[in-house]
């Protein structure tokens, strides 16, 4: 004797009830590759980084006559040194 309810496997495949547009376009969003990062700049002038949907403003750079950034590095790593002794 078969105590077990039969199981529609079909049933277990298909959806009851459909997702909204709502959470569609969500699930779209979250799935759409991400951009490569880029620099640009806005026609005021102002230099901006960009990831996405987020604008970073670039108020600082590095000077191309400058220090290298591992003369940069090592002034930090001294600086840092004198400050804890």
């Amino acid at each position: 004797m078969n105590n077990y309810d039969p199981i529609d496997l079909c049933e277990c495949y298909e959806p009851s009830d459909f997702p909204s547009k709502e959470i569609l376009r969500e699930w779209k969003l979250e799935n759409e590759p991400k951009r490569e990062p880029y620099y640009g700049t806005e026609p005021d002038g102002e230099m901006f980084f960009y990831v996405g949907n987020t604008r970073i403003k670039v108020s600082e750079h590095f000077n191309k006559d400058g220090k290298r950034l591992e003369d940069l590095l090592e002034d930090v790593i001294k600086y840092s040194v004198k400050s804890s002794l």
